[in-house]
């Protein structure tokens, strides 16, 4: 499979490891990922039918206007661009100022794009508070607008809408397929404010089970010395694995110091056995 190259900069992006997991996808009807972020796992969905959805409503709308208007999406980015070879920092706080009073979404491209480690990060306040990265001058437009048709081209038949994945998967149903990247569990206020429910989660996946619906879950795991230990009941799905997914940015902007990712991939549904570098079976 083709690797895509990421054109919404997104912490815990599974870009790196996005064709190895999409080999392990089932067959379905339809393709749902309500947790979509950076959306890297969107263009392995073999263009069928799809939904996509997340809370952040300035995300949302930028897959929308990469969808049907990506030459603006790209002339949007170049002029930010542009600006930022001028001006400096101070373009990239002016914008940044822009945003969290007008939540423009082509203001939160340029931010993703050109943030530290492109970390979405979001204040108590809801504003978006990450810092420059000084040696990130952003993607050169020229490249970056072959990269946003191309995605555009790979997502023409994906629907988005900003709501709370619960109602994302209200019509999912047997045949379907949900991909599950959420927040890790006990996260609190990374991308908005309030903690992830864990338990209306698992409550969640177990309806999706009754009604026959597919899902993979990437989870909890390692990241360095720490550990997420928030498993779903393991009456919620059939097989687990272990995947490594790249490093830290969290702990490279907080801590200063780089830590490996390894995270918990979890099925529903069975698959051969795993032989590649980037899987181990933990059953």
């Amino acid at each position: 499979m083709r690797k895509f190259p990421s054109i919404i900069k997104w912490s815990g992006s599974k870009r790196l490891v996005a064709t190895a997991l999409a080999e392990k996808f089932p067959s379905f009807k339809r393709y749902f990922e309500p947790f979509v972020g950076g959306g890297s796992m969107l263009p392995y969905s073999n263009k069928k039918a799809g939904f996509a959805s997340d809370i952040i409503p300035e995300l949302i709308e930028l897959w929308k206007l990469i969808q049907n208007e990506p030459e603006m999406v790209a002339y949007e980015y170049e002029q930010r661009w542009i600006r930022l070879q001028k001006e400096g920092p101070d373009a990239y706080y002016e914008i940044r100022k822009h945003f969290n009073e007008s939540r423009n979404s082509f203001d939160f491209l340029f931010l993703s794009r050109t943030c530290v480690n492109g970390l979405i990060r979001f204040n108590s306040n809801g504003d978006f508070n990450n810092s420059f990265h000084l040696s990130r001058p952003g993607i050169n437009p020229s490249t970056f607008s072959k990269q946003i048709q191309l995605w555009s081209n790979h997502i023409q038949n994906f629907v988005f809408s900003t709501c709370d994945y619960r109602i994302a998967l209200e019509d999912a149903k047997q045949g379907d397929f949900v991909f599950l990247d959420p927040p890790y569990g006990g996260t609190k206020g990374r991308y908005t404010v309030g903690t992830f429910d864990l338990n209306a989660f698992y409550e969640e996946l177990d309806r999706l089970n009754s009604v026959g619906v597919k899902w993979m879950l990437t989870f909890d795991g390692k990241a360095g010395n720490r550990t997420y230990s928030f498993a779903p009941p393991k009456e919620l799905y059939i097989n687990k694995f272990s995947i490594l997914t790249g490093n830290s940015t969290f702990t490279k902007i907080e801590n200063k110091r780089i830590d490996r990712i390894e995270e918990s991939v979890y099925l529903n549904y069975k698959i051969a056995d795993i032989q590649t570098d980037l899987f181990k079976n933990v059953i």
